[in-house]
């Protein structure tokens, strides 16, 4: 009897392993699509262009990639556009991708200066076009699906510096290039290297996050280019042969030291030096990343608005009249509505639970980097800019009293937008790994104490 109790529950345990497994798989499935314009429009990121483009240099691409555990699918698309689409187009993307279980995804820039609008001063037909194949993009990735492994590790690259000088007044004196490579201000060299292989170890896709301005090339080049994130994302592809995804980082204040580097003087072959030394650098490390089967895999994907406010009154007409004078027409089709409580969107995407990328919608300061890195409960947090929605520059409450570029010109949000961003980053990661209680527990009050032992 006891014989027949222990192969009957034997049996009932094995059939509910089968249809209710411990632990999901870790799934990973990519694509990419050239969105690259087939005409010659207009190039975004730099005022003192002239005319439309004149070809291309190198394409344009939108790349995807699903994760899947259990019952939880997001998509990332990494675009290689000076900012994502308008939220419209983007959440039509979304409930497309729902039609193939997809729950939500993270999109995110490069912000290369070198590819066409996709705001409101974009061409319709290629709004049109590049919507289509975006989604394209997640449908196919979705289907290519396979069980993965995945790893962390980092490297350092040195191609970039801190534009801001700050004088012995406390003023802010703008140095956009410095090829000398002078040490100007905080800088944060390090690139966080994601690895994702299939379960023999061959890479499918490489994850890139660093924080640097991609505008080795200037407004003197008229062709559509990726400028060195393209380059990077090519000499990495062509050595593994996976997908490699730039998560631009912080670098509001960041620049390149060969920024806008003339093309009479070499800027193609200067790009393009600058992106195989990110290559270099990411592939110098990536064989000894060690790619695991997460022991509890897990997908989390969460986006809070945190209320930010604006710089400006915009109910006074000298306050209008100023910034007409300074944007003129973007400022009709920009500002104009913004808020006094404006709200932006934050994205958290946690894997496994131990690994965050946090979406910032715009040019955070690299100091807000460095702080998220060394205040977030887990050691592999990464800032992602350009992701979801655009509200251009976050600076930290000093450089607003010091001024300059993107601290008083060229950022609308209330000062300290980006403090309030981190902390509730912070707080975010805490509560969705529980590393954090919203409410007290018992166990919170536990002490690990280092006491001597008697002698």
């Amino acid at each position: 009897m006891k014989h027949q109790f222990f192969t009957i529950a034997a049996c009932f345990i094995g059939v509910f392993l089968m249809t209710h497994p411990v632990s999901a798989d870790f799934q990973v499935g990519t694509a990419v699509r050239d969105i690259t314009p087939q005409q010659d429009l207009v190039q975004w990121g730099y005022s003192s262009r002239t005319g439309p483009a004149t070809g291309t240099l190198d394409p344009l691409n939108a790349r995807a990639a699903v994760f899947k555990t259990g019952g939880d699918t997001f998509g990332l698309v990494q675009l290689d556009l000076g900012r994502v689409p308008l939220k419209d187009m983007l959440d039509r993307i979304r409930d497309r991708a729902r039609t193939v279980g997809v729950d939500d995804i993270f999109f995110t820039a490069s912000h290369t200066h070198q590819a066409p609008p996709v705001d409101i001063d974009g061409d319709a037909k290629y709004l049109a076009r590049i919507e289509d194949l975006i989604g394209d993009a997640v449908v196919e990735a979705a289907n290519n699906l396979q069980e993965a492994r995945i790893g962390v590790g980092r490297t350092e690259i040195d191609i970039a510096h801190n534009r801001r000088l700050i004088l012995e007044d406390g003023s802010c004196m703008m140095v956009w290039r410095n090829v000398e490579k002078k040490n100007i201000g905080p800088v944060d060299k390090e690139a966080g290297v994601i690895k994702i292989t299939d379960t023999q170890g061959k890479p499918i896709a490489v994850f890139v996050n660093y924080a640097c301005h991609p505008v080795v090339l200037g407004p003197d080049h008229y062709q559509y280019s990726a400028d060195f994130v393209g380059e990077m994302s090519r000499l990495i592809k062509d050595d593994t042969g996976a997908e490699c995804f730039f998560l631009n980082g912080g670098c509001g204040d960041i620049n390149p030291y060969m920024d806008k580097s003339p093309i009479a003087e070499g800027g193609v072959d200067t790009m393009r030096v600058v992106g195989k030394e990110i290559a270099d650098g990411v592939l110098s490390v990536l064989n000894g990343i060690e790619t695991v089967s997460p022991v509890d895999p897990s997908l989390q994907m969460a986006t809070h608005y945190v209320e930010v406010g604006t710089r400006w009154d915009l109910t006074k007409k000298e306050n209008q009249d100023t910034l007409r004078s300074v944007y003129g027409y973007l400022f009709d089709k920009y500002m104009v509505d913004l808020k006094p409580d404006l709200a932006v969107p934050i994205t958290i995407f946690l894997m496994n639970n131990n690994l965050a990328l946090v979406g910032m919608p715009g040019e955070l300061f690299v100091e807000y980097q460095l702080e998220l890195k060394s205040q977030s409960s887990l050691k592999d947090t990464f800032m992602v800019g350009y992701t979801n929605e655009f509200h251009i520059y976050f600076p930290t409450i000093k450089a607003c009293s010091e001024g300059g570029y993107g601290a008083n010109v060229n950022t609308y949000v209330g000062v300290g937008a980006g403090d309030k961003m981190v902390a509730k980053a912070v707080e975010e990661i805490g509560l969705m790994t529980g590393k954090i209680h919203p409410v007290a527990q018992v166990s919170d009050f536990i002490l690990k104490e280092n006491v001597p032992t008697p002698q």
